[in-house]
């Protein structure tokens, strides 16, 4: 862990709830108020989900990362997850491969938590699953070792401690190109989206949005471009708003999960190195794309996640 003086304020708060609703085994909710709200859904004392308007969400992943189109989100959702058969119907649609599926439950649920991790909390409160609990759509399954939770974001932690103190770089520093070649020169896929990105007036959670990536992986690649010198990290100029979970639904008209999707469409292509960890915690790499017969800007290459 960061020290003491580096953390985040309440940031202990949540972990040592998450610690005492593990060793009672708990099924629920746990609501966390501060900054940016958001939840972390356990089921037996494991980790199934959390999600928070700090970060993008399953939504965002999926839909701007190019990985599923907006109609076949909204076809499936509609169709599979008011019974609760979501996995199983992407699956079974080839949107997405069992392996998949596993991968970004994961991934959108351990990056929500850093990102949560990252804000100030207030306070945390434990709601019991009883008759009007709804589960999650895309749970994590069987579930993640809230240990091994902390232990993954508290290394992450230290990871965006060091970049604050080195860097200057935070979720709302608005990184702007060190000069107009920037942008032209080389660099690796995912690498080459974030620069497309870099305006001066996205935020890094802005950029995490819009690209359809997390925002943990989104914050290492553009501490990478900054001590390359190839981005400029001004201090950040107030914050960007953070979005509370709509109540009235997402593309499919149903709960939005906690996502919330930004109208811009990305062009770029997102094919850069990534790491997974499909039956651990550790998955910070970009979602692969897949090849569609759909217009222009709906072309993004790469493969199918398959079990």
């Amino acid at each position: 862990m960061p020290p003491a003086e580096e953390m985040p304020a309440g940031v202990d708060i949540l972990l040592a709830e998450l610690r005492r609703q593990a060793r009672q085994e708990f099924s629920g909710t746990v609501v966390v108020l501060g900054e940016a709200s958001g939840k972390v859904v356990l089921r037996d004392g494991l980790l199934t989900t959390a999600t928070t308007s700090a970060a993008p969400g399953l939504e965002s992943l999926l839909l701007r990362s190019g990985r599923i189109s907006v109609e076949e989100w909204t076809a499936v959702f509609a169709a599979a997850a008011p019974s609760g058969r979501l996995p199983t119907a992407l699956v079974e649609r080839r949107l997405l491969g069992s392996a998949g599926v596993q991968v970004v439950t994961r991934m959108a649920t351990m990056d929500a938590l850093f990102a949560l991790a990252m804000t100030q909390i207030d306070r945390v409160a434990a709601e019991p699953a009883g008759a009007g609990f709804l589960p999650p759509v895309l749970p994590v399954e069987p579930g993640i070792e809230v240990e091994r939770a902390i232990r993954e974001t508290s290394r992450r932690l230290a990871n965006a401690s060091r970049w604050r103190a080195g860097l200057g770089l935070e979720p709302q520093t608005r990184p702007r190109l060190a000069s107009p070649s920037s942008r032209r020169a080389s660099a690796g896929g995912a690498q080459a989206d974030l620069l497309a990105r870099v305006d001066g007036r996205r935020t890094c959670r802005d950029i995490a949005f819009t690209v359809g990536r997390g925002l943990f992986p989104v914050l290492t690649d553009l501490a990478s471009l900054a001590g390359d010198g190839r981005i400029v990290l001004p201090p950040p100029q107030g914050r960007s708003p953070v979005v509370p979970r709509a109540e009235h639904g997402g593309a499919s008209g149903l709960p939005s999960y906690g996502d919330r999707l930004y109208p811009e469409n990305p062009s770029g292509t997102d094919v850069g190195d990534s790491r997974e960890t499909r039956q651990g915690v550790l998955v910070d790499g970009s979602l692969p794309r897949r090849r569609r017969s759909h217009p222009p800007d709906r072309k993004a290459p790469g493969n199918r996640l398959k079990s």
